[in-house]
């Protein structure tokens, strides 16, 4: 090996020492030997490649799920399976979804097949998912955007940013709904769905094999809808007062899955509640207290036949159908 030189530039040289110490399996001491520095030099210098980034740790937790749980919610609620990370921690709900997403990425990787139709609403735990999502080889799908697109001010969770990135991810081709999710009245809407394009992307959606849906809340602290500006504080409040609990690609329902009576529906532009009901795969996606009333409705209704979710929430939700 060859000792450090004197006037080797200071990056160089960490870079050098950190190869030797993380990628090669040397100690310090051989380390040391090898440049012609002492022993505690070399862990300073390796304490310094940490502080400038040019070594990062990461520590993966391995991700781990509660079987009996998992039984519990296909038992009771017919579906075609429940994946309940094993989670404890209380106000993290960040991490909990980032977290939620990499075990649904896991999932979803594990349905998709050659020729499938993939549909995609928006939110921002689909896009924990998609950003999670690691496959080994391109598949020759279709990903269909279900629902119209929200402000310029949530690009990152859109459905049309999120059908791109899915699509790009995967090597497949994406279907685009160029039209706003909401609009001001029943008589725009029906307008827009009349629009030859848009007819065809919805009509592309109803053709969708599985769809990945995050779980909505009408709670005013967690509605991305509400947070985001895409909805007033009265619309808001009109779903509440109809007892609206919760919702998937903008369709609300109560905790037990009906459809309240607001005019909210009529103004959406995207896939129907039929349409999105006849999918075969409904994956959701969803956790954290404030989603527990939502998942229940999203339950009994059955707007997902396969839930992703943690054991907290997981148990309450139980609890709240008064499972013991």
């Amino acid at each position: 090996m060859t000792r450090y030189r004197r006037g080797e530039e200071r990056e160089d040289l960490l870079v050098r020492i950190a190869e030797m110490y993380y990628e090669g399996g040397h100690t310090q001491d051989e380390i040391a030997q090898a440049v012609g520095l002492t022993r505690s030099a070399i862990s300073r210098l390796l304490t310094e490649a940490h502080q400038k980034g040019i070594v990062e740790i990461r520590i993966r937790r391995p991700l781990r799920f509660d079987s009996v749980l998992e039984q519990v919610l296909v038992e009771r609620y017919h579906l075609l399976g429940a994946h309940v990370l094993i989670w404890h921690k209380e106000n993290r709900y960040e991490e909990l979804r980032s977290r939620l997403g990499l075990a649904a990425a896991q999932v979803l990787a594990d349905l998709i097949r050659p020729g499938m139709v993939i549909g995609v609403p928006w939110g921002k735990t689909v896009s924990a998912v998609i950003d999670a999502l690691d496959v080994s080889e391109p598949v020759s799908v279709r990903v269909v955007q279900l629902v119209g697109v929200l402000g310029s001010g949530s690009h990152a969770y859109n459905a049309q940013a999120l059908v791109e990135r899915l699509a790009r991810k995967l090597g497949g081709e994406g279907v685009y709904l160029y039209t706003p999710f909401i609009v001001d009245s029943e008589t725009t809407a029906r307008t827009l769905l009349n629009h030859q394009h848009i007819r065809e992307a919805i009509a592309v959606g109803r053709q969708c094999d599985l769809v990945l849906l995050g779980i909505g809340t009408t709670d005013e602290q967690y509605s991305s809808l509400y947070q985001g500006g895409h909805i007033t504080r009265e619309e808001l409040e009109r779903l509440r007062q109809a007892r609206a609990v919760g919702d998937v690609s903008g369709l609300h329902f109560d905790i037990n899955g009906r459809t309240p009576e607001v005019d909210f529906h009529n103004r959406l532009v995207g896939i129907a509640r039929d349409d999105l009901l006849r999918i075969p795969t409904r994956l959701g996606v969803a956790g954290g207290e404030a989603k527990v009333k939502p998942i229940l409705g999203a339950l009994r209704g059955g707007y997902v036949n396969r839930l992703v979710t943690d054991s907290r929430t997981a148990g309450q939700v139980l609890a709240m159908d008064g499972f013991s």
